[in-house]
């Protein structure tokens, strides 16, 4: 379990420039977006999901994002969604492993507090982990902490690398 950690954290310092170029450039994106359409053009849709456009917040049916908006609120609605999910391109296309073959080794789930720990192999034997934490605070609200690579290949072709560290309310 040593070298997935070690190649986890060789990935980090690329992923935190890519995250923090994510969160910087979201405002320029967004505008772009507003004359190019809701998904990115080329490698620039790797700054924000590649399993869903710029308005993927309205079909994932997240709470305040809507479909009737147009100019600076879209511009804004836009910017938002990269940073929520800033770099997740780069991070799947980039530091991600492939989907095609994985297996999952060992999975422990538990509930109080819900803690997922996965470890997994691609086809070419390859081990990496993803770990899952909801660490309850106060009013319902949780400290959601992700580390490893995403058990969940979501675009269907990488398990993209992960750290997240947010709220989340239950």
């Amino acid at each position: 379990m040593i070298k997935p950690i070690l190649r986890y954290l060789a990935y980090f310092p690329a992923n935190l420039a890519f995250v923090l170029l994510a969160f910087l450039l979201s405002p320029l994106l967004a505008a772009l977006s507003l004359r190019t359409g809701p998904r990115l053009p080329g490698i620039l849709q790797w700054f924000s999901t590649l399993d869903a456009d710029l308005d993927g917040g309205i079909s994932q049916r997240v709470k305040g994002y809507r479909p009737d908006l147009t100019g600076w609120a879209l511009w804004w609605q836009r910017t938002c969604w990269i940073c929520r999910n800033p770099a997740h391109g780069w991070q799947s296309e980039l530091l991600g492993m492939p989907a095609a073959g994985s297996v999952i080794v060992r999975q422990v789930i538990s509930d109080t507090p819900k803690n997922q720990w996965y470890v997994m192999e691609t086809a070419k034997g390859v081990r990496f982990f993803c770990f899952k934490r909801d660490q309850p605070l106060f009013g319902g609200f949780y400290l959601k902490l992700w580390f490893g690579w995403v058990n969940k290949p979501y675009d269907g072709r990488n398990h993209h690398y992960a750290f997240q560290i947010g709220p989340k309310r239950s």
